[in-house]
């Protein structure tokens, strides 16, 4: 019996449910029968167990969350050198509550600052620039499950060159959670906005983040996630972002700790001239299976590429990336970059990787790569020579293997427990 056939029970289940929540017909919400739901006879899915997901229970599911535990205001906030009082905030700080709303710390609805403005709910539709980004392609797993869960999104347009910092963080305490929410994003030609994901699951859960975003001429977004996952909890998140010409794009995610987690970015430079940085860190432990699979498409001339994903296996984790990077004909004079690098620790440990470059341009500057090592003795060692413990001693070369993403987060970012707790080694300030 294939996973579709097991899977398929479920599936009817949970979209009765959320075709009840939605105030919908059965006859006017899409059916399992309906769905192409992803097997292991799939290239992009022959290595993904979505047991994990399937174990949580259709009827049970809620929306409940947490308040997460922010950092001091002290390190979140930029604060003048010389006199040390906190500056004029352009940040925004949002914690997702247990009825899908976006509220600030203290509960209270947010206050925009100049250069962020709301978007009407009726221009925010799931898939806009999904469509866009993948025009001829499926959405992914994660995508099709935020369409079809009630949940209200936040859709938001960002002008002016001041960096606006907006600060998201979803915490879930309690077992059956189903969270989708869903981040529409318009940025005007010069805009810039540093955008901060910070998401905890401590029970058996489910997050799927959805982020949307068209980048115009000149524009720039900053985007960091930090995800950290109760063994039993899925992540399944996904990102479509459509770049015009001399737009920037950089994105850097540290992944940890959930059963399952399947981290999809899309990426299209829609004429080129445009320069994308994907910065992923996995670290999986125990029995994590962390799946990231990104896509990038360059449309145009002149486009930049660099891409680093570094992943860390042990005990039995497991450990999957697969990177693809699309250049046609048009898009001639295209520099992309993409490395693979991944550090082995058990013998009951897995990594598959697969960075990939479709290339039909003639007139590009082209490289991928891909390593898997394990700790070297004489690295050991050389520390435990200087009186440090052969434990001690493996930490810090694990640290030091994973520092050159984490340097790529935010001060914001590295303030949260969490990311402090990763290695169990404090995470020392940036300068």
């Amino acid at each position: 019996m294939s996973n579709a056939t097991q899977s398929r029970p479920w599936l009817e289940a949970l979209l009765q449910v959320l075709a009840q929540r939605a105030g919908h017909s059965a006859t006017q919400w899409p059916s399992a029968r309906d769905w192409c739901w992803p097997t292991r006879r799939s290239e992009t899915w022959r290595f993904t167990d979505l047991r994990c997901l399937t174990q949580l229970d259709p009827v049970r599911l809620h929306t409940r969350t947490a308040s997460p535990r922010w950092p001091d205001a002290s390190i979140l906030l930029p604060s003048d050198p010389v006199s040390g009082k906190q500056l004029p905030a352009r940040h925004v700080f949002l914690q997702l509550d247990g009825r899908g709303h976006w509220l600030s710390p203290q509960g209270e609805l947010p206050t925009w600052p100049r250069g962020l403005v709301p978007l009407p709910t009726e221009e925010i539709i799931p898939g806009q620039v999904a469509q866009t980004v993948i025009p001829s392609g499926t959405l992914p797993l994660g995508a099709q499950l935020n369409g079809v869960t009630p949940s209200p999104a936040l859709g938001l347009q960002v002008s002016g060159p001041d960096p606006i910092h907006l600060e998201l963080a979803i915490q879930v305490e309690q077992a059956q959670a189903w969270l989708a929410p869903h981040l529409l994003l318009v940025l005007q030609p010069g805009a810039h906005l540093c955008l901060s994901w910070h998401v905890v699951a401590t029970a058996q859960a489910a997050v799927m983040p959805m982020v949307e975003a068209r980048l115009g001429l000149a524009a720039q977004l900053e985007e960091a996630t930090t995800a950290w996952g109760y063994p039993g909890a899925t992540f399944l998140g996904s990102s479509f972002m459509d770049q015009s010409p001399r737009s920037i794009y950089r994105r850097t995610t540290v992944t940890w700790g959930w059963g399952l987690s399947r981290d999809e970015p899309f990426v299209r430079q829609s004429q080129g001239q445009a320069e994308t940085c994907l910065h992923g860190l996995a670290v999986a432990r125990g029995q994590s299976l962390l799946d990231t699979h990104s896509t990038v498409t360059f449309d145009g001339p002149g486009g930049h590429l660099r891409q680093r994903h570094q992943a860390l296996a042990d005990d039995r984790g497991h450990s999957v990336f697969n990177g693809r990077v699309v250049v046609p004909q048009v898009a001639q004079q295209t520099d992309a970059s993409q490395l693979s690098r991944n550090l082995l620790l058990s013998t009951s440990a897995r990594i598959d990787t697969k960075p990939q470059l479709e290339i039909v341009a003639d007139n590009v500057q082209c490289n991928h790569g891909a390593t898997i090592s394990c700790l070297q003795d004489d690295e050991l060692f050389y520390l435990q020579s200087r009186g440090i413990g052969r434990d001690q001693a493996s930490r810090l070369l694990q640290r030091g293997f994973c520092e050159e993403i984490l340097q790529q987060l935010p001060k914001t970012a590295l303030a949260w427990p969490s990311l402090q707790r990763l290695l169990e080694i404090p995470v020392p300030d940036q300068p």
